[in-house]
């Protein structure tokens, strides 16, 4: 903690302390700072400066464009980041609001799947006109294309490993035909990163330090599945699903019809995803053979069958 407070420093703070780490993943340590005046206080242990710039810039357009994200902190010296023993630091205002819980046994209510569904066509429709100053490294490809890159790995650590191959060059080859309207995209919009308030309504969106442009549908496709078909289910709920697509389709300019199109794109993205953990898994697993199975590859075979 005593290099939290010295990092501190470089902001104009009413509070510096408490400190409290809210929580901890193989991207970030996220940490809590102030009881009256909160900040949140990010470290990042993968993203470049670059990537950071990049996020910086779409969280300014947002909030300019009224969109409910959190404000930016600069530095002292009107940075957009401080540094932590070489690791990227950065500062949000602290949002108001709570997570509703989506899990294997609690699904949202209609209500709040709707008035997600709204809040991110909202962000859609503001992020179409998002122009970064320069591009970032990720885009919706790099996570399929290091399984390419790992294939011999896949092969001969994996059960199934060159069938999955063979998905993910399909995935990609599916994407890159498509002719699909672009813009800035959240790329990680789950329920763990939107708040609510007492009655439903949504007060943050928050994590954008997976965001890059794209299609606007991969939003979209992620979340419709995020929202209705929690990691230990078998299956979607299409009462939600279809309540959160209406409420996307309340306010969207671009509207999307539950069909082929729009399941080739949950495919994808649900594939897309499951790459991130095979990926890391052959990175670091000294077992010889691994299954191809993860919460995130079940709801890609799960839409495969539509």
């Amino acid at each position: 903690m005593e290099k939290i407070q010295e990092l501190l420093t470089d902001y104009e703070l009413v509070e510096a302390k408490p400190v409290c780490l809210l929580r901890e993943s193989s991207d970030n340590e996220v940490f809590v700072v102030g009881e009256k005046n909160k900040k949140i206080l990010r470290i990042s242990k993968r993203l470049p400066i670059e990537d950071i710039k990049f996020e910086y810039e779409a969280i300014e357009h947002l909030f300019k464009q009224g969109l409910p994200v959190p404000s930016w902190v600069k530095t002292k010296s009107g940075s957009f980041y401080t540094l932590s023993n070489g690791s990227v630091a950065v500062m949000f205002n602290f949002l108001n609001g709570h997570h509703i819980q989506v899990d294997e046994n609690h699904l949202p209510t209609t209500l709040q799947a709707f008035n997600a569904g709204k809040g991110l066509g909202l962000l859609s429709n503001k992020a179409i006109d998002f122009t970064p100053s320069a591009p970032r490294k990720r885009n919706i490809f790099s996570e399929l294309e290091r399984v390419l890159t790992l294939s011999d790995v896949f092969i001969k650590k994996f059960e199934g490993g060159e069938k999955f191959i063979n998905e993910v060059k399909n995935a990609i080859d599916f994407a890159k035909s498509q002719k699909e309207t672009t813009g800035l995209i959240h790329n990680d919009y789950r329920p763990s990163n939107v708040f609510f308030n007492n009655n439903d309504n949504i007060t943050g969106i928050i994590d954008f330090d997976w965001s890059c442009v794209g299609p606007i549908v991969k939003d979209l496709a992620l979340a419709v599945v995020e929202w209705s078909f929690p990691d230990g289910q078998n299956e979607a709920n299409f009462i939600i699903f279809d309540a959160f697509l209406d409420g996307y389709n309340s306010v969207a300019d671009t509207k999307w019809k539950k069909d082929k199109k729009l399941y080739s794109w949950i495919k994808f993205t649900t594939l897309s995803d499951a790459t991130t953990y095979f990926c890391d898994l052959a990175d670091t697993s000294d077992s010889d053979k691994q299954t191809i199975k993860s919460y995130m590859y079940q709801k890609y075979l799960f839409f495969s069958n539509f």
